[in-house]
């Protein structure tokens, strides 16, 4: 009897990978195009080529879609440290990369999510677990190799570096909109060295 209840147990359907890659791929495209205000779930639904319903399941509402979109784009434009390039080289490049992301047509959305977090506070969780945390730990094993290495005095306290390098930027492009050279980029770099460096 047990045997018979266990193969009559009905099991929900699988996620579909194929949907997921399309509507991931359509909520890139609009976000990208439009400004985050003026793209709606449906569009994003009926650009996908998916129901509501299914894109509902997958993520509840814009926000958390918006998130996942911002994760996925910063993963692909971080930059890993290897050994073929020294901590300044690898520095500049990441907030070179850092730079043309903020300042693309997704600036609007990371303005948009974090003007939201601040008066949401499970999206505020979720962004900063999804999308903050995962960046900067991947910025802590950085500096901690190059610490290793010895290109960075070890005595550096990560956290407050990497707010003071990569607050500046958000506040630089997104607050202030004013843009920020190579130029500029390098002084950044060779300050932090002349202060951190060994």
């Amino acid at each position: 009897m047990v045997v018979l209840i266990l193969m009559n147990k009905t099991v929900g359907r699988p996620r579909s990978q194929a949907a997921d890659d399309a509507i991931i791929c359509a909520a890139r495209k609009m976000f990208y195009k439009h400004p985050y205000h003026d793209v709606s779930m449906e569009a994003i639904a009926a650009e996908a080529g998916v129901s509501k319903a299914t894109l509902y399941r997958r993520w509840p509402n814009k926000q958390t879609l918006a998130v996942e979109v911002l994760v996925r784009v910063i993963r692909e434009r971080q930059l890993y440290f290897d050994s073929q390039n020294t901590f300044r080289q690898h520095l500049t490049a990441n907030l070179r990369g850092l730079r043309d992301m903020l300042s693309s047509d997704y600036s609007d959305v990371i303005v948009s999510i974090i003007a939201e977090t601040q008066h949401d506070k499970t999206l505020r969780n979720m962004f900063c677990q999804k999308f903050l945390q995962p960046v900067q730990a991947i910025g802590d094993a950085d500096m901690q190799k190059a610490i290793e290495q010895g290109e960075v005095a070890a005595i550096v306290d990560k956290d407050l570096v990497f707010d003071q390098l990569f607050g500046l930027f958000y506040y630089r492009l997104l607050v202030a909109h004013k843009s920020i050279s190579n130029k500029e980029i390098d002084v950044i770099v060779n300050a932090f060295f002349h202060v951190a460096g060994t």
